[in-house]
């Protein structure tokens, strides 16, 4: 068992009080998908953010894993914590837990996979903890697998959250909760048309599913990001769109399942 990704690492973010108190891009569920990855972080960088954060799950799905994580290390500044898929390609998940598609894009991405990409997978860290956000793919209870999919289970994750907005993934829907000093949390989904800023008030906690940039499931195809601008305290939902016919078709050449090609289209 590999023992970084056992490991939560808090940064301190001392050395990069600068970087994070500007402008944060967050991604998650890039999903080996490198064309949407491309167009979300040249998006991102439109926009002058100081740092990109990823929820996890760089691989798996997709048909550009080894492209993706070379595309990532390029990236000044960027930031990741281990998802299920990253974890499930290491051989740290059983894969029985996965649906039989699932399944197939991880052992498919096992074998072409090369050295310095599983190096790189197995050296993210679970958890990253900010001076006023945290970062995990499933949930603070279980940053890995489960996944927050209603009120009932992010109140589980709300002791442990120490810092006012929670950023997540996992579930390829972008959504958004707050939640009181008494513990009552009101969920509200993301526009998934149009850009939607939403206001962090000092009184309440938040908890921010960013969406998915390789594989959105919200019914809008186009790939979903968040900018955190910490000195205005807001965060803004915005969607890119990329080739997905390109992606489909480099599937197709590699064997992927068909389910996981013809999704994309639907954003489903």
């Amino acid at each position: 068992e590999n023992k970084e990704n056992n490991k939560i690492t808090s940064l301190s973010f001392k050395n990069f009080s600068r970087i994070f108190k500007m402008k944060i891009g967050l991604i998650s569920d890039i999903h080996a998908n490198l064309p949407a990855l491309k167009n979300v972080i040249n998006f991102l960088k439109e926009k002058e953010v100081s740092s990109i954060i990823c929820c996890g799950d760089i691989v798996g799905y997709g048909p550009y894993p080894n492209e993706v994580i070379e595309f990532l290390k390029g990236i000044e500044n960027f930031y990741s914590v281990c998802g299920n898929h990253d974890w499930a390609v290491l051989g740290l998940v059983d894969l029985n837990v996965l649906n039989e598609d699932a399944r197939r894009a991880i052992l498919w991405t096992r074998d072409v996979l090369n050295e310095e990409g599983f190096e790189y997978l197995s050296n993210l860290p679970p958890k990253l903890t900010g001076p006023n956000f945290m970062i995990v793919h499933g949930s603070l209870r279980d940053p890995i697998m489960e996944y927050i999919t209603g009120p009932d289970v992010y109140a589980y994750s709300l002791p442990k959250q120490t810092r006012r907005v929670l950023f997540v993934g996992h579930t390829h829907r972008p959504i958004y909760y707050t939640a009181t000093s008494t513990g009552l949390i009101n969920p509200s989904f993301f526009i998934p048309e149009r850009p939607v800023t939403i206001e962090v008030e000092s009184d309440l906690r938040y908890l921010f599913n960013v969406g998915s940039v390789g594989q959105p499931r919200d019914g809008n195809p186009f790939s979903s990001c968040v900018i955190y601008d910490t000195k205005k305290r807001e965060v803004t939902l915005y969607r890119v769109s990329y080739d997905i016919e390109k992606v489909q078709n480099k599937m197709k050449e590699v064997g992927l399942p068909e389910f996981l090609i013809e999704r994309l289209k639907e954003g489903v």
